[in-house]
């Protein structure tokens, strides 16, 4: 049986007295690492905000619940999980490509244990369809799910660079306290494609990103870009020996 979340739009009044509207969801406060979050939860006391329907729907969505606005039931989530579980009963399907449109939902999983092992498990598969919702969670809140996400889109090598590089580009202008948290991740996957030996096919693409990196508000975040530079000048280094390397019988 489905739980549906009221979504309630809503006026207030900007600093400058500009009426706006916002999309209010009943919302549980819970601890993290990063300080005191608002998830949302029908049993919830707060109100956590959205600026638009679009956004509180995924909030809800990505909580575990189906939602009502103005007096309609919408499936969010349950129709997901329908859609995903139906592609499993495919018949003559690989096994582990049925596994996949389960373990893209449980990137949504409330358990951030359940996040990190599925994105492990995702990157390990290098499944492609998994590359959107994988930069959905680049700043996640917990350590343990982004160093997998990273992993994973490395793992994906090339196919990974646009969605990496317009998520770190996206992260630099905005002020939200998840934006050094997808730098961090992005410079992260790019060195894991280092690790994997795809710096010849890659680096033209994220080297230049790692530079201005350099200049970061967060010394995470400069951290991890002189650590990609120096990696990649490293391992572009190696391969230019090999190359130079006379060949046998020559």
């Amino acid at each position: 049986m489905s739980t549906f979340i009221p979504i309630k739009k809503i006026q207030k009044r900007s600093a400058s007295g500009q009426a706006e509207t916002w999309f209010a969801v009943p919302a549980m406060a819970i601890s993290s690492p990063q300080g005191r979050l608002l998830i949302p939860n029908p049993a919830g006391a707060e109100a956590q905000l959205f600026a638009t329907l679009e956004e509180a729907e995924e909030a809800v969505r990505r909580a575990g619940f189906d939602y009502e606005f103005e007096g309609k039931q919408v499936y969010a989530f349950q129709s997901t999980v329908s859609a995903k579980s139906a592609a499993i009963t495919r018949p003559g399907a690989n096994p582990l490509e049925q596994a996949v449109p389960l373990l893209i939902e449980h990137l949504r999983d409330r358990e951030s244990s359940v996040v990190a092992n599925a994105a492990y498990a995702l990157g390990t598969m290098r499944a492609g369809a998994a590359l959107e919702p994988l930069s959905q969670i680049l700043g996640h809140d917990d350590p343990t799910v982004r160093k997998n996400v990273a992993e994973a889109m490395g793992r994906l090598g090339p196919a990974a660079l646009t969605h990496l590089s317009m998520a770190f580009e996206k992260a630099r202008t905005n002020t939200g306290k998840q934006a050094p948290y997808i730098r961090l991740t992005a410079l992260s996957a790019f060195l894991e494609m280092v690790e994997q030996g795809q710096v010849s096919s890659c680096s033209g693409h994220y080297l230049p990103l790692a530079i201005t990196a350099l200049q970061d508000d967060s010394w995470l975040v400069r951290s991890q870009a002189a650590l990609l530079v120096g990696r990649t000048a490293q391992a572009l280094d190696e391969e230019r020996r090999r190359l130079e390397q006379p060949r046998p019988g020559r």
